[in-house]
C-alpha cells in the first residue's frame, strides 16, 4: 500500500525520524497546539456563560457562584464530544503513524486491541470503583488517565511505547464513558441521555478535521492533534475537580438503600436480568459498530460502488446515527421510552431488510440511513432504564458491564462479519447485519417479557 508523504513545518520529508527530533519546530508546534486549546477553552466558557449555566447571584453583598443542575450535564456533553474526538483521531492519523514508527498497515491489529482492552477493563470494574470512591473522583481519575495517554501518543519514542500509552488512554476513556453513563442514568432523563450520546457522534465528526488542520493546513505533525485533545481533557478534568460537590449520583427515595454499599460484581452477575442485558448490548454493539466498519466492504466489493460514493454512504450512516440521537432526545420530551424504542426497532429492522434485499441503490441507501437512525437511541435509553431494570444497588455494576459488552460485541462481531465476508463472500455482510438487527429486537422483547414475569411473580 502506498503511503502518503510526511509533512512537517519544513515541507515534505523523506525520513520518518523527523517526528522524533523535538527541536525548535516541534516546540513551536506544541505552542500552536496550546494556543489552539486555550482558544477552544475560551469558547467553552463563553458558551457556558451565554447558556446561563453559570450565573452570579448578588446576595447579602456577596457574589455567589451558583451551579444549576444543567451545568454538570453540559460539562458531560463537552466530555463526550472530546471522547468522540479522541476515538476518531486514529482514523486519519494512522496513515502518518505508520511512517513515524516505521510499521506496516497490519500493525493496526496490535494497536486496536491495546486501544480497546483498557476501556473494557475500566468499564467492567467501574461499578465497584464508583461504589468505593463515588462518581466525581472516578471521573477525575479517568480524565487524568485519558489526558496522560493522549499526551503519550504525541511523545511516544517507539512503537512499543505507543501500545502502552494507547492502553492507558483507553482506561481513561472507558472510565469516563461508564462513569458519565452512570451519572446521566441516575440524574437525568431520556432527552439528556440521547443528547449525551449524540455528542460522541459530533466528536467523531470533528476528529478528522482536527488532524487535517495540523497536518495539512498548519504543515505540522499528527502529534499536535493529540496534544490539543490532551490539554482539553486536563482542562475539563479540572472543571470537574473544582465542581466536585455537583458530581453525585442522585440518592434513592428509600433511605435504607441510600446508605447501602454497591454489591460485588459477582453478585450482580448472578442476576438473570443483568446477564440478559449484557447479551443484548453485546449483539447491539456488533450491529452498530459492525455496520459502520463492514458497510464499505459490502458496497465496494459486492455492489461495485466507487470508493467516493461508498464513503459517502458510510458517512450518511453515521450522520443519521447522530441525527437520530438528537431527534430522539427531542421526541423523548413528548413520547415515552417504550414508544421511542418501538420506533427505533422499527427503523432498525426495516432499514436492515432494505439493505439486505438490495432492490436498487436508492432503497439500499435509505435502508442504511434508516438503520443508523433506528439504532441511535437504543443504547442511551436502555442504559437509562438500567436503574429500574436491575435495581439501584446493582445499576453501577450493570452499566459498566453493558458499556464494556457493547464495545466487546462491536469488536468480536465485526471480526466475525469479516470472516463471513472472506469465506462466504462480501454480500454475506448484508445478511449478517439483518440477522443481527433481528436478534437485537428479539433479545429486547425477551428481556421486556422477562421483566414483566418477574414483576408478576414478585410478592407485593
Amino acid at each position: 500500500m502506498a503511503r502518503l508523504p510526511i509533512l512537517s513545518n519544513s515541507g515534505i520529508q523523506d525520513s520518518p525520524q523527523v517526528y522524533h527530533s523535538w527541536g525548535v519546530s516541534h516546540l513551536s508546534l506544541a505552542f500552536q497546539a496550546i494556543l489552539f486549546s486555550l482558544y477552544l477553552t475560551r469558547l467553552i466558557f463563553a458558551w457556558l456563560s451565554c447558556a446561563g449555566m453559570i450565573e452570579c447571584i448578588i446576595q447579602e453583598n456577596r457574589v455567589t457562584l451558583s451551579f444549576k443542575k444543567t451545568f454538570p450535564i453540559l460539562v458531560a456533553y463537552l466530555i463526550f464530544i472530546v471522547i468522540g474526538i479522541a476515538s476518531g483521531l486514529l482514523n486519519i492519523s494512522w496513515t502518518y503513524m505508520q511512517d513515524t514508527f516505521n510499521v506496516s498497515h497490519d500493525s493496526l491489529a496490535a494497536l486496536a486491541p491495546a486501544a480497546m482492552l483498557g476501556g473494557l477493563i475500566a468499564a467492567f470494574l467501574s461499578g465497584s470503583i464508583i461504589g468505593r470512591f463515588s462518581i466525581g473522583p472516578v471521573l477525575v481519575g479517568g480524565m487524568a488517565f485519558a489526558g496522560v495517554g493522549m499526551l503519550g501518543y504525541a511523545l511516544a519514542p517507539a512503537w512499543i511505547s505507543l501500545l502502552g500509552v494507547a492502553f492507558i488512554a483507553s482506561i481513561g476513556k472507558g472510565a469516563m464513558d461508564a462513569g458519565l453513563n452512570n451519572f446521566a442514568s441516575a440524574n437525568y432523563g431520556a432527552s439528556e441521555m440521547n443528547w449525551l450520546h449524540a455528542c460522541w457522534g459530533i466528536g467523531l465528526t470533528i476528529a478528522p478535521a482536527v488532524v487535517t488542520h495540523f497536518v495539512l493546513e498548519q504543515g505540522g505533525a499528527w502529534q499536535a492533534s493529540y496534544v490539543v485533545v490532551a490539554l482539553i481533557i486536563f482542562l475539563l478534568g479540572l472543571v470537574i475537580l473544582l465542581s466536585l460537590p455537583l458530581w453525585k449520583l442522585r440518592a434513592p427515595s428509600d433511605k435504607s438503600k441510600s446508605d447501602s454499599v454497591s454489591p460485588p460484581a459477582s453478585e450482580s452477575l448472578r442476576r438473570p436480568i443483568v446477564i440478559l442485558g449484557l447479551l443484548f448490548f453485546f449483539v447491539y454493539g456488533g450491529v452498530e459498530i459492525g455496520t459502520g466498519q463492514l458497510a464499505n466492504t459490502l458496497l465496494i466489493e459486492s455492489r461495485n460502488l466507487p470508493q467516493a460514493i461508498a464513503s459517502s454512504w458510510v458517512s450518511a450512516y453515521w450522520a443519521s446515527f447522530t441525527l437520530g440521537r438528537i431527534t430522539m432526545g427531542l421526541l423523548a420530551l413528548r413520547l415515552g421510552d417504550k414508544t421511542l424504542l418501538n420506533i427505533c426497532f422499527g427503523f432498525t429492522v426495516i432499514g436492515a431488510l432494505l439493505l439486505f434485499v438490495n432492490a436498487n441503490e436508492a432503497l439500499s441507501l435509505i435502508g442504511l440511513i434508516g438503520l443508523g437512525f433506528g439504532l441511535a437511541a437504543v443504547f442511551p435509553i436502555l442504559i437509562l432504564q438500567t436503574n429500574k431494570r436491575v435495581g439501584r444497588e446493582h445499576a453501577a455494576n450493570a452499566i459498566g458491564f453493558q458499556v464494556g459488552c457493547a464495545g466487546l460485541g462491536g469488536a468480536a462481531l465485526s471480526g466475525m462479519g469479516g470472516v463471513f465476508a472472506e469465506h462466504v463472500g462480501p454480500e454475506s455482510i448484508s445478511l449478517f447485519i439483518f440477522a443481527g438487527a433481528l436478534l437485537t429486537f428479539a433479545l429486547y422483547e425477551f428481556m421486556i417479557r422477562w421483566e414483566v414475569r418477574q414483576l408478576i411473580a414478585s410478592p407485593r
